[in-house]
């Protein structure tokens, strides 16, 4: 980092900004106060910001009146007129951004030692060194948007939804009873998927990665408790519609279909991660490093929160709870959907109606305030197979599902009566011999 060249682009900006009132605008959205590296460009720069705020001018008579007792003196402002104004003040204000992020990490370097002697186990010290970098990367992302912006991207949005008829915006869940319901999963959302054991959470993520990837949209799967490889026999049964137990015998029905499934599948746009058990600082930087190398990842699954690893500093509700607050940070910061898959509270199975409830969800903390959807998974069927000895999921072709919206930030609760076939682990629309039913709420 060149330091004369850089003083030399922080003069610049702020001669443009004196010369043409504008340029404030555009600089203000950029950088902030600490990211000029001279104390007397801070000063110099913090008035401008307050003559702005106040509607005054930003000019040499304001700024000195303003600068009593500051760093700078009359003849750094007469330096500061001299240097000539340019037009594309943007592409210097980046370039003054960059050597600030370049600043920090430098101080961040010289204080890893303490934090090292400080703390006693490296998963603190990753977390401390995880926020820090993320306060360098996040700094001064002025987001904001006027009512002006945000009524065109409306705008665009409807035009999109009436000229595309019936395709959602965001992502489609591919079955079409829920997206009456829900509409889409949004870009930002985090979607909790609840159930007991052995209902099908696995199952929705076949569903709902296949829909994903189809619509040319990549795909992160945080397997935490299933290894990668069955995951994957697991998508070549949905896609290809072959019985997984037959695939697990090495059996092919049809193997046309087969093919196109295993090709459909060789892209660089699906990931799966299956080290059980990582802590909270391990899954966050793993996603985050895919999601950097891979910008076309759009929808995560991680299944399951009982198996990231909780470090017992606090009651185990608030550790989740930091789970869910983390993903929902990711969702957010990266514009995509992350689906958390969650255990329901074995108490459900007490009761005679053991269609999910919101308070089922296992030592949730703050997983249901965090998520903008959450949907519970039931079938009836699973506990008459167990109670009447009926024939197994693998065996049957479809038996009928639901797919509870119990929360819906944006839209409507309700039922959505789905189909699911065990044999191929997917959840499908049912038969066209059964009515679609839907019940709102």
């Amino acid at each position: 980092m060149d330091i004369m060249h850089s003083l030399s682009i922080e003069k610049t900006v702020l001669s443009s900004i004196i010369f043409r009132y504008e340029e404030i605008y555009t600089v203000s959205e950029i950088l902030e106060v600490e990211d000029f590296y001279l104390k007397i460009h801070q000063d110099i720069y913090k008035i401008m910001l307050e003559l702005h705020s106040e509607d005054m001018p930003i000019d040499e008579e304001f700024i000195r009146k303003r600068g009593v007792g500051c760093s700078f003196s009359d003849t750094d402002l007469i330096d500061l007129l001299s240097v000539n104004p340019i037009t594309n003040v943007e592409a210097y204000c980046h370039e003054i951004k960059e050597d600030s992020k370049f600043r920090k990490i430098q101080d961040l370097s010289k204080r890893i030692p303490r934090y090292i002697e400080e703390n006693s186990k490296s998963d603190d010290v990753l977390y401390t060194l995880q926020k820090e970098i993320e306060n360098i990367e996040n700094q001064n992302t002025n987001d904001s948007l006027t009512s002006k912006d945000l009524i065109s991207v409306v705008l665009k949005d409807m035009e999109f939804a009436a000229e595309n008829g019936s395709k959602v915006l965001g992502q489609s869940s591919g079955l079409k009873s829920l997206d009456n319901i829900i509409g889409a999963f949004e870009d930002g959302d985090l979607i909790v998927i609840a159930a007991r054991p052995s209902m099908g959470k696995t199952s929705i993520i076949s569903t709902l990665a296949i829909e994903s990837l189809e619509d040319k949209k990549g795909v992160l799967i945080e397997s935490l408790e299933m290894p990668a490889k069955k995951i994957m026999t697991r998508l070549i049964a949905t896609k290809a519609e072959e019985s997984l137990n037959d695939l697990k015998k090495g059996l092919v029905k049809n193997r046309n279909k087969f093919d196109e499934a295993t090709a459909f599948f060789g892209t660089d746009d699906l990931i799966i991660h299956d080290k059980s058990y990582p802590t909270l600082t391990e899954l966050q930087s793993r996603i985050k490093v895919v999601l950097r190398k891979n910008p076309n990842i759009k929808n995560i699954f991680v299944d399951h929160t009982g198996k990231i690893q909780l470090l017992g500093k606090t009651r185990e509700d608030i550790e989740i709870g930091q789970i869910s607050a983390m993903l929902k940070k990711i969702a957010r910061d990266y514009n995509i959907r992350v689906f958390l898959l969650q255990q329901l509270n074995r108490g459900l199975e007490t009761r005679e109606n053991k269609r999910p409830k919101l308070s089922d969800l296992k030592n949730s903390g703050n997983i249901e305030e965090d998520a903008d959807i959450v949907l519970g998974l039931y079938r009836e069927s699973y506990y008459k197979q167990n109670k009447e000895n009926t024939p197994s999921m693998y065996e049957k072709k479809q038996e009928a599902a639901e797919i509870i919206v119990l929360k819906n930030r944006d839209g409507e609760t309700g039922t959505a009566h789905v189909g699911f076939e065990g044999k191929y682990v997917r959840f499908v629309e049912k038969k066209p011999t059964e009515p679609l039913v839907i019940e709102f709420e």
